[in-house]
């Protein structure tokens, strides 16, 4: 039986390195966004020495390739990732997720959400029910993944 793996990679062909493509691209998101360097080590979870040796290509740079794989998706979902997500679907998303990945019924998640379960199956079904009501699924359904991913 034929394996799969949960990971792709791309590649693609340029005469610029990996840190110099990331150099710009961090660049690109400083000026879009008016981030100062403080602020980018922070998004970026790099040490402020780290962010000026990539920034400047000076030295050692120190960044693991799992950290500019991360570095690459911050950049990726900050530059084009937002626009055309509705909020309710990808909240949604993440409420089935919750639901397959730890295998809770849906009175559990209404119960740690603090929402009547009529709503929350109303919700996974996209049948209109009350903004406020869909407002509290939503974000409330953002927290308990990030908080269980954490």
């Amino acid at each position: 039986m034929k394996e799969w793996k949960d990971r792709a990679e791309v590649s693609f062909v340029t005469d610029i390195s990996r840190f110099d493509y990331l150099n710009q691209q961090i660049q690109e998101v400083a000026e879009k966004f008016s981030f100062n360097h403080q602020q980018l080590a922070k998004i970026f979870d790099l040490p402020m020495n780290e962010l000026d040796s990539l920034l400047n290509n000076k030295g050692s740079i120190n960044i693991t390739t799992e950290q500019l794989d991360k570095i690459e998706r911050k950049i990726a979902m900050l530059c084009a990732g937002f626009e055309g997500l509705d909020a309710r679907e990808r909240a949604a998303l993440l409420l089935n997720d919750l639901i397959k990945d730890y295998m809770f019924s849906t009175a559990s998640v209404a119960k740690m959400i603090h929402v009547e379960e009529k709503d929350l199956i109303d919700f996974r079904q996209e049948i209109s029910i009350d903004k406020n009501v869909e407002l509290k699924i939503c974000v409330n359904s953002i927290m308990l993944y990030f908080v269980l991913h954490d």
